[in-house]
């Protein structure tokens, strides 16, 4: 029988607790189960339940709640509760104006600084998807591409990059689960990955450059087409 999105979140909830502290443990498995759709727009979550489930006091969590508060994934609604964000048009306007230029600047750091492996496992994620058209879930497409400017964003090697770029990455995927890809847009996208990998290649930042930008201004107006019909 299937799991219930309590059941999936409750699992999500239990692993181990590591050493990087209650409340830091309490954030990212929230945050983790926001950006993978476990836990959906408008849905109420409390203090009590996520304690309770991740054997910890309420004041981490309460903690927690907070950064995700500040980070725009969760709503904190005096004498209502906390609720998922639900992801807007402004909100994707937001993230593409702050994405656009550290990923176009990450470009052109990566066709100086991309090693010959870093370029192999980018032409081996192109290949994938060149191969996978129509075979391929979006989820499995999604996965694909998101690994692909992960190792871009590494070539650069800048961790305040990396934490920055990550972020707005995370907010992007969560849009995309929610309104996923047209076949044709996954066409697209390997193809335009094709080209930025032609780019660095040929160690040319201006192109590689210029292709980010065309390749970040299309995924804009691709999620916002979807978004449109429902959020107008």
């Amino acid at each position: 029988m299937p799991h219930s999105t309590g059941d999936v979140f409750a699992h999500r909830l239990r692993r181990p607790e590591g050493h990087t502290g209650r409340r830091a443990s309490a954030y990212q498995r929230i945050k983790e189960a926001i950006l993978a759709g476990t836990l959906r727009p408008l849905e109420r979550i409390t203090e009590a339940d996520v304690a309770a489930r991740l054997g910890l006091s309420r004041t981490p969590v309460r903690e927690a709640f907070g950064l995700l508060a500040a980070e725009g994934l969760i709503n904190v609604i005096p004498q209502r509760g906390s609720f998922v964000s639900q992801l807007r048009i402004d909100d994707i306007l937001e993230i593409y104006q702050i994405r656009t230029p550290l990923e176009c600047m990450a470009a052109r750091v990566a066709a100086e600084t991309i090693d010959d492996a870093c370029l192999g496992e980018l032409d081996r994620l192109v290949e994938i998807e060149a191969s996978g058209q129509g075979t391929r879930s979006a989820r499995e497409s999604l996965d694909a591409n998101a690994e692909f400017h992960r190792i871009i964003i590494e070539c650069v090697r800048n961790l305040r990059l990396q934490a920055l770029i990550g972020q707005l990455q995370g907010q992007v995927h969560r849009a995309r689960l929610l309104w996923p890809s047209t076949r044709p847009r996954l066409e697209e996208t390997w193809k335009e990955h094709a080209e930025l990998v032609a780019a660095l290649r040929a160690r040319n930042p201006d192109q590689a450059e210029q292709v980010m930008r065309m390749h970040l201004d299309k995924a804009r107006a691709s999620t916002l087409d979807r978004m449109l019909p429902v959020t107008r």
